[in-house]
């Protein structure tokens, strides 16, 4: 049995973990769960390897990163990547969405260098090296190629940061240039938006710096029915955290289950349970299109009759 670390939400979190691992156990994926507090993750993370974290909001301290962002840090993550895939019963302008955005996340503006120059005057300062650009790019061609995908696509601003960005899509194309039986293009960020909001089925794989990434993960989650459907899977050397995105507070019994339950779909199959992965997916859509759908996403079903209607697929 595979131990993983778990840090619950933040909110309504003891019902949404008390959900999860039921659902867990009616698809029979054997996982003992090691529950910690955030304070205690790394230290956890750092023996299990492994993570399943439900959403925690950013401290109130100003000069605090939020809570996901400390653990990239500790843990040395480098890549986020956001499987953003139509679930089958939310209502969405487009259907048949399959892409998948691979993220930097360890320079760019989120480095947090920002000063005062002078008073009233604020700079933020971009970081961009070759090794991070490099590193990224691998990550995101061996994972197109190891998944079967037929394209990337590189984002970037080149046009106006020339040096920064000129550089991460210069090594890109370079790291390309050993994966011959992929299609490779790049498309200036703001241009993307608007072509993934027109035409979001001619993107496959998307590699993006820190900033662009993070706007466009949410933009794409949009497209798919909402942040909550879409799980973001922090990578690092050493370890992995499956995690949400986004949560949505309610009161009691009307958490949502999908905040662990997607992540943890991909979480059970990275642990080689790939057919009750997508067993858990099809009971997932299987419940939303009969009509039961969490509150938090637009329905009235509370925690417990999400939950059960979850279970009863997968019975």
């Amino acid at each position: 049995m595979t131990r993983v670390t778990l840090i619950p939400s933040d909110e309504n979190g003891a019902e949404i973990v008390a959900a999860t691992k039921r659902v867990l156990a009616a698809a029979g994926v054997p996982i003992a769960f090691e529950e910690v507090a955030l304070a205690g993750a790394v230290a956890s993370l750092k023996s299990t390897k492994l993570g399943l974290m439900g959403f925690q909001h950013a401290p109130h301290r100003r000069h605090d990163p939020p809570p996901i962002v400390g653990l990239r840090d500790a843990l040395g993550m480098y890549a986020n990547v956001r499987p953003i895939k139509t679930l089958n019963g939310l209502p969405t302008r487009h259907t048949g969405i399959d892409l998948v955005l691979i993220r930097e996340v360890t320079e760019d503006v989120y480095r947090h260098l920002e000063h005062e120059s002078i008073p009233g005057v604020y700079e933020s300062l971009k970081v961009t090296t070759r090794a991070a650009c490099e590193r990224i790019a691998k990550h995101a061609f061996d994972y197109a190629r190891a998944s079967g995908r037929k394209k990337v696509t590189i984002v970037h601003k080149a046009n106006i940061m020339k040096k920064s960005d000129g550089m991460f899509l210069a090594t890109a194309r370079k790291v390309a240039e050993a994966y011959p039986e992929l299609t490779v293009e790049d498309v200036i960020v703001d241009a993307l938006c608007m072509k993934l909001v027109l035409t979001p089925e001619r993107f496959d794989v998307l590699v993006a710096g820190n900033l662009y990434g993070d706007i466009v993960a949410d933009l794409c989650a949009g497209l798919v029915g909402g942040a909550t459907n879409c799980p973001s899977i922090n990578i690092g050397p050493d370890a992995r955290v499956f995690a949400t995105p986004h949560g949505v507070a309610g009161p009691a019994d009307a958490g949502n289950p999908l905040e662990l339950v997607m992540p943890a779909i991909e979480l059970a199959r990275h642990l080689g349970h790939g057919a009750a992965a997508d067993a858990l997916r099809s009971a997932v859509e299987g419940a939303l299109t009969s009509g039961v759908r969490p509150i938090a996403i637009g329905g009235d079903a509370g925690c417990e009759r999400f939950t059960s209607a979850l279970v009863e697929r997968l019975a």
